[in-house]
């Protein structure tokens, strides 16, 4: 199976497909996620709208273009839960793309972080297997807020603060996380 018959066989599954939730952006915008966004982003891989390539980022990683519509997976990508939710991470950005949304990269990421959270719930994942990287990891924060929402409680505000602090203040997403992103379909 190639990779773009995995990214489909990953948006497609039950595991996916079964997230849905919603949450008020840091603008006060309602940001909703549910299988659709999912389905929109697998058909759009289907009709080679949106491009999937190996190569261009670091084994164990992808990244999703919303310039030129193409995910970027590490080489010779060994697949596991913990990839196929990062596929779902960046997923949600190229939902965001396909819709033309604009909205914070906060809002974006937070949201992303939320759906990836969601998959390792709903695929099995040990919340213990987040633990040791300690409170700063947004996978771990994507999963607290979800053990919030299943619980019946919606999205926690302490674990929400939590992960728009570290996103806030990670290198990684310094030079963007204070701008807007907007979607060209």
């Amino acid at each position: 199976m190639g990779v773009k018959e995995q990214m489909i066989r990953v948006l497609r599954g039950s595991e996916t497909q079964r997230i849905h939730f919603s949450l008020t952006g840091s603008t006060g915008i309602s940001i909703s996620v549910d299988g659709s966004s999912f389905r929109r982003v697998a058909q759009a891989i289907e009709e080679d709208r949106i491009h999937v390539a190996e190569g261009g980022v670091a084994g164990g990683w992808a990244q999703y273009n919303a310039r030129n519509n193409t995910f970027n997976v590490g080489t010779g990508e060994h697949w596991s839960r913990a990839f196929d939710a990062l596929l779902v991470h960046e997923s949600v950005h190229a939902s965001f793309d396909l819709v033309s949304s604009t909205l914070p990269w906060l809002d974006n990421e937070t949201t992303a972080y939320i759906a990836q959270g969601y998959y390792l719930r709903n695929s099995g994942f040990s919340a213990s297997r987040l633990d040791h990287v300690g409170q700063t990891n947004q996978p771990y924060l994507g999963l607290k807020i979800v053990e919030s929402i299943v619980s019946g409680g919606g999205v926690d505000s302490y674990w929400l603060d939590q992960l728009h602090g570290s996103l806030l203040s990670s290198p990684q997403y310094h030079s963007f996380i204070r701008g807007t992103f907007t979607g060209d379909g």
